[in-house]
């Protein structure tokens, strides 16, 4: 007997929406849309900023104004997710930094090098009485070493440094020139990252991961940004990844994995069962609620079966005994039945599949399952 999703929700947990994360697997569009829609809403009510991770191509049926959202692709460079992005005057900077230069393949000694870089362009900066942000404008002036003597002569002739400091910072200087000019290489890539606004409430903004499949370096970078941002706003943010579900996602697995706890999410996936075993235990340990439609691979749907568990099933037997012998076999005894005896017999009960991977296959449209708290039970829409 199919139920409200909602109210097994609300007995299960004694959760609302918004203070749960929810994972839907399957090709039902009408699961998709209902469920995405439910919880969006919930979202937007809450006024939480939303990031859809989108591992598709065209976020999957999901129009541009979703649910009041309205959705702006973070490659625009409309919005801005690390303004201090180039800030390297604290270890949690620091960090930060260093983990993006290694998606981008810098090693431990060249990030370090490109932090030191940075250090000595903020230094300088400070010392001719420019007290502003480092911007990818900044460190255009310091793209050389012509344009580095130039700003050392300034020091130098109004007195700020003396001619040895002058020669100690171009020493310093060239020791990490060659990767601050790799460094420089790159700075296109966080262009449409450093926007001149923050992301408002009511903005949905869109991380195009699935358009760079051939790219993980880039795919790492945004999503590594996107919780940089989250990270320092994990209350009044909402996560939605729309997932193909092919190909490998490691990176999807990463950025749920480093997601805050407050931060809610809602995963939606064509199948999230063609990932590995150790990947599909890092979900189903992240989302508490989980809804399952109709899958097309039947190697999936056996999944979802093991995962359902199986019920005690009582299989009854019946026989019927006639009498052939004269004496018993009167047109009395014929009227009445008394030529014939009838057993049944009730078997020890018997373990299957609460739905076998047949049935999961062959879900009608707008029916899924769900699993809660441990239960599970079938729901239509």
């Amino acid at each position: 007997m199919a139920v409200n999703y909602l109210q097994y929700i609300s007995r299960q947990t004694n959760q609302s929406l918004t203070d749960l994360r929810f994972l839907v697997s399957g090709v039902d569009g009408k699961v998709r849309q209902v469920v995405g829609h439910n919880i969006l809403v919930a979202c937007f009510a809450r006024g939480k900023t939303l990031f859809v991770l989108d591992n598709t191509k065209g976020m999957a049926g999901f129009s541009r104004n979703l649910c009041g959202y309205h959705v702006l692709n973070a490659l625009s460079g409309e919005v801005c997710l690390c303004c201090d992005l180039l800030e390297v005057d604290s270890v949690k900077h620091i960090s930060r930094l260093r983990t993006l230069l290694s998606d981008l393949g810098f090693d431990w000694t060249r990030a370090m090098k490109v932090i030191t870089y940075l250090s000595f362009v903020k230094e300088t900066e400070r010392r001719l009485g420019n007290d502003r942000l480092l911007s990818i404008d900044v460190l255009k002036e310091y793209s050389g070493t012509m344009l580095v003597k130039w700003k050392l002569d300034q020091l130098s002739a109004n007195g700020i440094i003396s001619q040895e400091n002058y020669e100690y910072l171009l020493g310093r200087y060239a020791e990490v020139s060659g990767a601050a000019a790799d460094f420089e290489t790159f700075l296109v890539l966080f262009a449409p990252f450093l926007g001149e606004t923050n992301p408002r409430s009511d903005t949905a903004v869109r991380l195009p991961v699935g358009e760079f499949a051939s790219d993980r370096p880039m795919q790492k970078l945004m999503c590594t940004l996107m919780l940089s941002y989250i990270t320092q706003h994990p209350s009044s943010s909402a996560v939605l990844i729309l997932d193909d579900g092919k190909g490998d996602r490691s990176f999807i697995i990463d950025a749920i994995n480093s997601l805050p706890a407050t931060t809610n999410a809602l995963m939606i996936s064509d199948d999230v069962f063609s990932l590995s075993e150790a990947e599909q235990n890092v979900l189903m340990n992240t989302f508490p609620v989980r809804i399952y439609s109709r899958h097309e691979d039947m190697a999936s749907c056996g999944k979802i079966e093991l995962l359902c568990g199986q019920i005690d099933v009582i299989k009854r037997a019946s026989s019927v005994s006639i009498y052939r012998r004269f004496k018993t076999n009167s047109a009395w005894d014929m009227l009445f039945g008394t030529n014939r005896t009838d057993t049944e017999i009730q078997n020890t009960p018997s373990k299957e599949s609460r739905f076998r991977k047949e049935a999961i296959n062959s879900l009608y449209p707008g029916t899924a399952i769900i699993d809660c708290g441990g239960n599970k039970a079938l729901f239509a829409l």
